[in-house]
C-alpha cells in the first residue's frame, strides 16, 4: 500500500516586522525563521535492516506519527527481554519521511535542526543525501539544505533514518549500562531560514553562536560579556552592525551593547563585547530564578537581517574552603536527585510538557539540585530548571564502557557539544569531565574547560573504581553505597546514594554530607523508578516517585526538610511498617490521634548516625490497624499543619485526576499529560494495596498511548494507582477521560487542549521596548569629575542628549546660579552628589518640546558641608496636561556617605509635547540654599 500524505504548504520569506514602540524602535521578529516541524511525518520500521529497496515497495506500510517518536512503543514488563549489553532491543533503523512544499527567496539559506535522534542519522531532500550525523544520540545538530531544496513553492521530500542498531563507535554503546537506550526521532525537529549573513548554530565549534559570561557579580552590579560569531555567505564584503540587547521582564531594554565590523566573503567572524547593569540589578537565584532576555540582531547597511534570543541569569558561584558552594555569596547545601529522560510506554520520546513536568515536580519536593544520568538531557528541561531555580550537573553520554579511538572521538565531540549547546544556562552548575564509575577522564575535563572555563568539571567516581579524589577534575563526584569514608577538606559532591521508604537512608546520607562543609551535597539515586531488563526494576517503592511519577512516601521527607512552608504528612504502609507509624513534618512537635483520640505527642526522632538533618521524621509505636489517624503539626504552641489518613477497606470507587504541572495542553499532536486513577474505598480512603486492572477511555481532541498489548490500557493499579498518557491532538477542544474498572464506581475528568503556534520565531522571540534616557550631571569648573555614563553640564557647556534631540532645557531662578564645583564625596554617584547648581532662592528646571509621553524625573540634593538639621525641599511639578503635584524631600549633607547615594527624589510627569513642564525646587527655610546636583528623566512603558 503506498502512503498518503497530507500536504504541508510553508511560505518561508524574509521580510521585516515594525511595531511602533516607545522611541521609534523597530522591533524585527521575522529576519530568521524557525519552524516546529513535528507533525504530520511518515514512519517506516525497517524488517530487512541495512537496505532501502523495501521503502518503495509496495509492502512498505507508512505509518503517520507525530515527534517525539519512538521506533516502538515499550512494554510495561521489559525484564528479560535483553541483556544490559542491549543487542537487540530497539536495535533497529527507523525511517522518516515528511513533504513540504516551500517558497522563499533564492538568497535565504534553509536549514533543518534536530535536538536529537538515536543514534546515527542519514537525510536525503528530493531524493539527494545530504549527510550523516554520528556523534551521537544526545546532542544538537543540523543539516544545510539550501541547494537541495526547492524555492519556487514545488514540494520537498525529506526523507531520514534513523539507525539505532549497535555501534561501538557511537556512546554510550560498546559496552553493558542499566538503562535502556530508547530510539527514534525523539526530540524537536526545525525548518530554519535566515539571510546569507547569520549568526551560526552554536554546536558548529568553540566559537559558534552566542556564548554569555558574567565575570563579575555583586549584589549592585555585574558585568556582562557576550561573544557572538556571524557568518557572511555572500561574495562580498558585508559592514556589520551587532546590537545586544539585555532586556528585564518588562520588556525594556536596559543595557545595549553595539558593535561595528567588517566580516569578508564567505568567512565567520566573531564580535566581543562587553558592559553590565548596575541599577536595579536582579540576581537568578534557587528562591527567585529571575531571567533576562538577551537579544541579538544583526544589521547590514542598517537592515537587520537576523536575531536570536536567549535567557540570561546572573548569579555568582563560589566555591570556598571550609565553607563549601556559594551561591551569590549565600551558603547552599545541594540536595536533589538523579534524573533519567525516558517515560513508561513512549521511552525517550518524551514531549517538552513531561520535561517540564519533571523539573516541577522536583520543585515541589524541594530539590535544589539535579543530576542528569548519564546524558545530555532535552533542551525543554533545562528550560524549566532556569526558570524553576534548579540548579544542573550534566554529563555526556557513557556509563562504565569505555570503547577505542573513535569511540573516545565522539564522546569528546558530544561532550563539547553539549556544553555548547547548554552553556547559556543559569542553572548550569557543573559538566561531567569523566565516565560514570571510572572517575577523572583528561581528555573530557581538557574539553570543558576549554569549552567553558567558567565551571568546575566532576568527576564521577566510586570507591570500588578509579580514584578515591577528584583527579585533573575540580570537584569529586562519587557514588556512594558503601558508607565511604570521604576527605573532609576536598570538595565532594555524592553523586549517587541509595534511598528507602521510609527516608532513613537518605536522611543519613544527607547529614553525611553536611558533616563537612566542604561536602557539596547529595543527589540521590534516583528520582524515579526506571525500566531496565533486571527484574523487579521499575516497581521500587524506594524511589522518590514511581516511574509513572506518583510520589512516594519519601518524597514528603524532602518536602520537610527542603521547604519552608508547613508539612505534616502520615506515611502509608510503603513505610509505616513494623507496628509503628511515621510522620514526616517540619514541626517542632507532633500530635498523633485515632479517631480524635489522642495516642501521642511528641518530638522528632533522635538518631545518632544522622545528627545534622534538621527535620528528622516522627516515629510512633503503634499498631494501626483500622481508623483514622491525624498529626498535627504544632510550632510555637500552635497547630500549623495537619494531615489525615484513613486505614483502606475494600475498593469501592475509581477517582480520576489529571496531573496539575502548571501548563496548558497544547494542541500540537505531540503534547502529553498524565492521567491518574486511583482506588478508594467507601470513605474515600486511598487502597494502596489495590491492583485493580482499570480502563480508561477517551472522547474529544486526544488520545490514550499505549493498548492491552503493552499493560497500558487497561492498567494494572501500582500500589492503589492506574495511570494513563493521554496525548493531544493538532486541533484544540476539549478531552474527557473515564476511568473504569470491574466492580468499582467509575469516574471522569475533563480538559481543554490549546492552539498551539510552531512559529518559534514569534514565540520564542517577544517585543522589547527602548526608553529614552538621559542622566544629567551639574557643576562648575574644568578639574570636576562628570559621574560615568552621564552627561557634563557646566557654565560653558550645555549637554546634546542623544536620546532628546529636540528637548530644550532651561535652568531658572529669582535669585543668581552658583555653580559649585566640588570633590572628595565617598558615596555612590559620589561626582554627582560632589557638585551641582545652588541658588537662595527657587529652582525652576524647564522641559520644553519634551515629546509626547509619560516620564519619570528624578532629582538630586546633596550638600557637601555637614549639617546636623537640614531643611526639606518641596518641590512643585506642573506637567503639560495642568497636573499639580507636590512632594519633598530632605537633602544629604557631608562627605561620608558610604555605601549610600545622595538624596534623590523621582515623580513622574505627563508631557504633550507642545506645553513646558515645570519643575520647581524650593527650601522650606528661605536662609538655606537650594542646590540641584543632576537630574534623570527616563521615559516610562505606557
Amino acid at each position: 500500500m503506498k502512503a498518503s500524505y497530507t500536504q504541508y504548504i510553508i511560505i518561508l520569506t524574509l521580510f521585516i516586522f515594525t511595531s511602533h514602540m516607545l522611541s521609534s524602535q523597530d522591533f524585527d521578529t521575522k529576519t530568521r525563521v524557525k519552524l516546529e516541524i513535528n507533525e504530520d511525518w511518515d514512519f517506516y520500521l525497517e524488517k530487512n535492516q541495512g537496505t532501502q529497496q523495501e521503502l518503495h515497495s509496495d509492502r512498505a506500510k507508512w505509518e503517520r506519527v507525530s515527534v517525539p517518536h519512538t521506533l516502538e512503543l515499550v512494554p510495561i514488563d521489559v525484564t528479560g527481554l535483553d541483556s544490559t549489553y542491549q543487542t537487540k532491543f530497539h536495535r533497529n533503523v527507523g525511517w522518516y519521511k515528511k513533504r513540504i512544499s516551500t517558497k522563499i527567496s533564492a538568497n535565504l539559506k534553509v536549514f533543518i535542526e534536530f535536538e536529537g535522534v538515536h543514534q546515527v542519522t542519514n537525510l536525503w531532500v528530493n531524493g539527494k543525501h545530504v549527510g550523516e550525523h554520528s556523534i551521537g544520540g544526545y546532542t544538537p545538530f543540523h543539516f544545510d539544505i539550501t541547494d537541495f531544496v526547492f524555492k519556487d513553492g514545488r514540494e520537498n521530500e525529506f526523507l531520514l533514518s534513523a539507525d539505532n542498531r549497535l555501534n561501538a563507535s557511537v556512546p554510550p554503546d560498546g559496552n553493558q549500562y542499566d538503562y535502556i537506550k530508547f530510539s527514534g526521532l525523539y526530540r524537536d525537529v526545525y525548518l530554519v531560514t535566515t539571510n546569507e549573513v547569520y549568526v551560526t548554530f552554536p554546536w558548529e565549534d568553540q566559537y559558534a553562536g552566542v556564548f554569555m559570561t558574567t565575570p563579575s557579580v555583586t549584589p549592585q552590579n555585574a558585568t556582562i560579556d557576550v561573544r557572538t560569531t556571524i557568518r557572511n555567505e555572500t561574495s562580498s564584503t558585508k559592514e556589520c552592525k551587532l546590537i545586544t540587547r539585555i532586556i528585564d521582564d518588562n520588556e525594556l531594554v536596559i543595557s545595549k551593547l553595539v558593535s561595528n565590523k567588517p566580516i569578508l566573503p564567505n568567512s565567520d567572524n566573531t564580535f566581543s563585547q562587553i558592559g553590565g547593569i548596575s541599577e536595579n540589578l536582579r540576581l537568578w537565584s534557587i528562591e527567585s530564578p529571575y531571567l533576562y532576555r538577551v537579544n541579538t540582531t544583526v544589521y547590514v547597511d542598517g537592515v537587520p537581517v537576523d536575531v536570536v534570543e536567549n535567557k540570561l541569569g546572573i548569579r555568582k558561584f563560589e566555591y570556598i574552603r571550609d565553607k563549601g558552594f556559594l551561591l551569590n555569596g549565600k551558603e547552599v547545601e545541594l540536595v536533589g536527585a538523579n534524573r533519567h529522560q525516558a517515560y513508561p510506554f513512549i521511552g525517550d520520546a518524551v514531549p517538552n510538557s513531561l520535561h517540564w513536568k519533571d523539573a516541577w515536580q522536583f520543585k515541589q519536593a524541594g530539590f535544589n539540585i539535579v543530576r542528569l544520568a548519564h546524558y545530555p538531557h532535552d533542551n525543554s528541561f533545562i528550560e524549566a530548571c532556569d526558570e524553576l531555580g534548579i540548579l544542573v550537573y550534566e554529563e555526556p553520554p557513557s556509563w562504565i564502557g569505555i570503547g577505542d579511538d573513535a569511540w573516545f572521538s565522539n564522546l569528546e565531540e558530544a561532550t563539547r557539544r553539549m556544553i555548547r549547546n547548554h552553556r547559556n544556562h543559569p542553572s548550569i552548575l557543573m559538566w561531567g569531565g569523566s565516565l560514570n564509575h571510572r572517575g577523572p577522564v583528561p581528555q573530557l575535563h581538557y574539553a570543558c574547560k576549554q569549552e567553558d572555563p567558567t565551571r568546575m568539571t566532576a568527576s564521577n567516581g566510586s570507591p570500588w573504581s578509579g580514584p578515591r579524589n577528584s583527579g585533573v577534575t575540580d570537584i569529586y563526584t562519587p557514588m556512594d553505597y558503601q558508607n565511604m569514608d570521604i576527605n573532609p577538606n576536598e570538595f565532594t559532591f555524592l553523586c549517587e546514594h541509595g534511598s528507602s521508604a521510609d527516608a532513613s537512608r537518605n536522611q543519613f546520607e544527607v547529614s553525611k554530607a553536611r558533616a563537612s562543609a566542604n561536602h557539596l551535597g547529595v543527589a540521590v539515586w534516583t528520582a524515579h523508578d526506571y525500566q531496565a531488563f533486571k527484574p523487579n526494576r521499575g516497581l521500587y517503592p524506594r524511589r522518590i516517585f514511581s516511574m509513572y511519577r506518583e510520589p512516594n512516601p519519601v518524597y514528603y521527607w524532602y518536602q520537610s526538610e527542603m521547604l519552608e512552608r508547613p508539612i505534616v504528612h502520615i506515611a502509608d504502609e510503603r513505610a509505616s511498617e513494623d507496628k509503628q507509624v511515621l510522620v514526616f513534618s517540619n514541626s517542632e512537635e507532633i500530635e498523633l490521634s485515632k479517631d480524635g483520640k489522642v495516642i501521642a505527642r511528641q518530638f522528632p526522632d533522635q538518631n545518632d548516625d544522622r545528627p545534622y538533618i534538621e527535620h528528622p521524621s516522627f516515629t510512633f509505636d503503634y499498631d494501626w490497624k483500622e481508623g483514622e489517624l491525624t498529626a498535627k503539626g504544632i510550632s510555637n504552641g500552635k497547630i500549623v499543619k495537619t494531615h489525615s489518613l484513613g486505614k483502606s477497606k475494600s475498593p469501592y470507587r475509581l477517582k480520576v485526576l489529571i496531573e496539575d504541572d502548571n501548563k496548558p495542553f497544547n494542541a500540537n499532536a505531540s503534547d502529553i499529560k498524565v492521567v491518574k486513577a486511583y482506588v478508594l474505598d467507601k470513605a474515600g480512603n486511598h487502597v494502596t494495596k489495590d491492583s485493580t486492572a482499570v480502563t480508561f477511555t477517551i472522547k474529544g481532541a486526544g488520545k490514550i498511548i499505549g493498548d492491552a498489548a503493552l499493560g497500558a490500557n487497561p492498567f494494572k493499579a501500582y500500589h492503589g494507582v492506574a495511570t494513563a498518557f493521554i496525548k493531544s491532538k493538532s486541533t484544540a477542544g476539549m478531552i474527557t477521560v473515564e476511568a473504569s474498572a470491574v466492580g468499582l464506581k467509575s469516574s471522569k475528568v475533563s480538559i481543554n487542549s490549546v492552539p498551539y503556534n510552531s512559529n518559534r520565531s514569534k514565540t520564542d522571540i517577544k517585543p522589547y521596548y527602548e526608553l529614552k534616557e538621559a542622566k544629567i550631571d551639574f557643576g562648575g569648573g574644568k578639574e570636576r569629575l562628570v559621574q560615568f555614563g552621564w552627561s557634563e553640564w557646566n557654565p560653558s557647556l550645555k549637554p546634546k542628549l542623544k536620546d532628546f534631540p529636540k528637548l530644550s532645557i532651561g535652568i531658572e531662578s529669582d535669585s543668581q546660579l552658583e555653580w559649585r564645583n566640588g570633590w572628595g564625596l565617598s558615596a555612590d554617584l559620589a561626582y554627582v552628589g560632589a557638585d551641582g547648581i545652588e541658588s537662595y532662592k527657587d529652582i525652576t528646571i524647564v522641559l520644553s518640546n519634551l515629546a509626547k509621553g509619560t516620564y519619570s524625573i528624578t532629582s538630586y540634593h546633596h550638600l557637601m558641608e555637614e549639617q546636623k538639621n537640614v531643611p526639606n525641599y518641596t518641590i512643585h511639578i506642573l506637567d503639560s496636561s495642568g497636573v499639580d503635584t507636590t512632594v519633598s524631600i530632605k537633602p544629604t549633607s557631608g562627605n561620608r556617605l558610604g555605601n549610600s547615594k545622595p538624596a534623590s527624589k523621582s515623580y513622574e510627569i505627563q508631557s504633550n509635547g507642545n506645553v513646558p513642564v515645570l519643575i520647581t525646587i524650593g527650601s522650606d527655610e528661605s536662609t538655606n540654599p537650594v542646590i540641584l546636583n543632576g537630574f534623570k528623566i527616563k521615559e516610562i512603558k505606557n
